[in-house]
């Protein structure tokens, strides 16, 4: 009877601290996501999207220039790495499944998600942006495709991994060969987990500024051409917030507040899809 009771005591304990600290992370979530709404709501207008930023102490203006510089280095970026990783984990977890290869490529992809981005951005600067001679947005897409890659391998070669090799060897037995058995039920079964991790490259990239400081640098002017120097909202964000004016502060939380809201709908909106999409099968 003792021990049953201390086991229940331990157990009431675990589970009290267990769901005091789910709270109290919950809370600093809550308070962080109010924070950006009510002070990003502010400054929120038309013009905001529409206008392209007003000279440096002249309230006003707006950043049309970084919504269309991060939507289109975003969007090559993602264009760049997630084919990349989605191919790479496939190598390791399909063709090199039980090799040293794979180990050591794991091992390395492992250490560049831990890797500081502005490693990232300093490495694309000295094999880019120097011999180029220019910053560009094409550095700052490559440079956020890098950080990407790593995080979409390991989610791929993991969700991959975890389908049951008996689904393959039906599918052999069919008669199908190997790249169809990938396509048609090996990616199937593992399609939420594979998109899930392409939803949390994307959203590490989204707010990344240190690595675009490097690469794509900042640009007060409206500019499509990714082969120069091109705004971006996260440096955009660091420069206002760093300014004297609070006009510019006041810009920096309604980017912050735009940039979580865009998460927000990609994520829902792409795991709807996979729902409608692969849910009822």
């Amino acid at each position: 009877m003792e021990r049953e009771t201390r086991r229940k005591l331990q157990s009431a304990v675990a589970l009290v601290l267990s769901t005091l600290a789910a709270l109290f992370g919950l809370f600093w979530l809550v308070f962080i996501l109010g924070s950006v709404l009510v002070h990003g709501m502010r400054a929120l207008s038309p013009g905001f999207f529409l206008h392209d930023p007003t000279p440096a102490g002249i309230p006003g203006g707006g950043m049309r220039n970084a919504f269309v510089g991060q939507l289109l280095i975003t969007f090559f970026a993602t264009l760049i790495g997630v084919p990349v990783g989605i191919l790479g984990g496939t190598f390791l977890a399909e063709y090199a499944r039980g090799k040293r290869l794979a180990h050591y490529v794991s091992v390395l992809a492992d250490i560049m998600v831990t890797v500081p981005t502005i490693v990232v951005g300093t490495f694309i600067y000295a094999v880019m942006v120097k011999p180029m001679g220019h910053f560009s947005g094409w550095a700052g897409a490559v440079a956020l495709a890098v950080i990407m890659i790593p995080v979409v391998l390991r989610t791929t070669e993991n969700m991959l991994t975890l389908v049951p090799w008996t689904l393959r060897e039906a599918a052999f037995a069919l008669g199908a060969p190997y790249y169809k058995v990938i396509i048609q039920v090996v990616y199937r079964g593992a399609i939420t987990g594979i998109f899930t991790g392409v939803l949390l490259s994307i959203a590490r990239v989204a707010g990344e500024t240190a690595p675009l400081l490097f690469t794509s640098f900042n640009n007060t002017f409206f500019s499509g051409n990714m082969n120069g120097p091109m705004a971006s909202l996260t440096v955009t964000i660091f420069q206002y917030a760093m300014g004297p004016y609070d006009d510019w502060h006041a810009q920096a939380w309604a980017a912050a507040l735009v940039i979580t809201f865009a998460i927000l709908v990609v994520t829902v909106v792409g795991r709807m899809v996979i729902k409608l999409r692969y849910g009822k099968k």
